[in-house]
């Protein structure tokens, strides 16, 4: 399964903004997910500056993915929803930051955010954890800061080639 949206998201690549990590898996993710936001009016930055990825890529995408989904999530909530995305490196460590507007209220338990989705028929919160797991077993770390109206999340990841 991880495999066929891999190649669809590589496929659309060519239809899409470019943007260019060195990776052409993460590159792809990106453009998908920036097209994603902006079809639904929300205002993308994304800034990459990286020599490259060296991360293999379901850890990369996992994270990625969900943190960029969650973004996408809060940010269309909002009457001038915004993201912006960056991936830079500092010497052996890939910086990954997410910032997005949010409104409504985040709820956190001892560090764990709790899902506001309305649906709750399916397990909601599993995308947060799994990025979480993805990181301590890349022996990374990652932080979670909000204010009113703003949401970031920063990973910090070996990233040694």
């Amino acid at each position: 399964k991880i495999h066929e949206y891999i190649h669809n998201i590589c496929e659309d690549l060519s239809l899409t903004n470019a943007v260019d990590s060195g990776s052409h898996i993460v590159s792809a993710l990106i453009a998908e997910k920036e097209d994603k936001a902006k079809s639904q009016n929300i205002r993308c930055e994304i800034n990459i500056n990286t020599p490259g990825i060296n991360i293999d890529d379901f850890s990369i995408t996992t994270i990625i993915g969900n943190l960029f989904d969650n973004a996408i999530k809060a940010a269309s909530e909002c009457e001038h929803g915004w993201i912006r995305f960056s991936i830079t490196q500092t010497g052996s460590y890939m910086n990954i930051v997410i910032e997005n507007s949010y409104s409504g209220n985040i709820i956190e338990n001892n560090g764990e955010f709790t899902s506001t989705k309305n649906d709750k028929v399916l397990p909601h919160g599993i995308g947060i954890k799994n990025v979480r797991k993805v990181v301590s077993n890349l022996n990374g770390q990652i932080d979670f800061s909000y204010a009113s109206g703003y949401f970031s999340v920063k990973a910090e990841l070996p990233n040694y080639s």
